[in-house]
């Protein structure tokens, strides 16, 4: 089961630059967790689920007061932070930084990793 978190905004201090250290901005961050619900589908019980609350909350925590130069270190550190989670087998995660570049609505880093067997 793939579970989606979309758009999420969250501030954080971000960049390179001086005039991009100065301020938060927003950042948006797309994730895509996998986990086996076979024990939440047999009981329908949030305790036997990957609680989307929570890998939301993991995220807005770890990125809340961050102050990261590059946007791949970002996107590292979340990832590192999700898969604590013993239950999580593969992630999908993207970083966006919007107006990073003139002419371009965002810039992104795109992380994927997969539980080894």
């Amino acid at each position: 089961m793939i579970i989606c978190v979309k758009n999420l905004r969250v501030s954080s201090i971000l960049g390179v630059y001086e005039e991009e250290r100065r301020a938060e901005r927003d950042i948006v961050i797309n994730v895509r967790v996998e986990y086996n619900p076979a024990t939440a589908l047999q009981t329908d019980a949030l305790e036997d689920a990957l609680d989307y609350k929570l890998v939301r909350d993991c995220i807005v925590n770890f990125v809340t007061g961050t102050q990261f130069k590059l946007l791949e270190k970002l996107a590292d550190g979340i990832l590192q932070e999700l898969i604590r989670d013993s239950r999580i087998t593969s992630v999908h995660l993207e970083v966006d930084k919007p107006h990073a570049l003139r002419l371009a609505e965002s810039v992104s880093a795109i992380i994927e990793w997969e539980r080894p067997a």
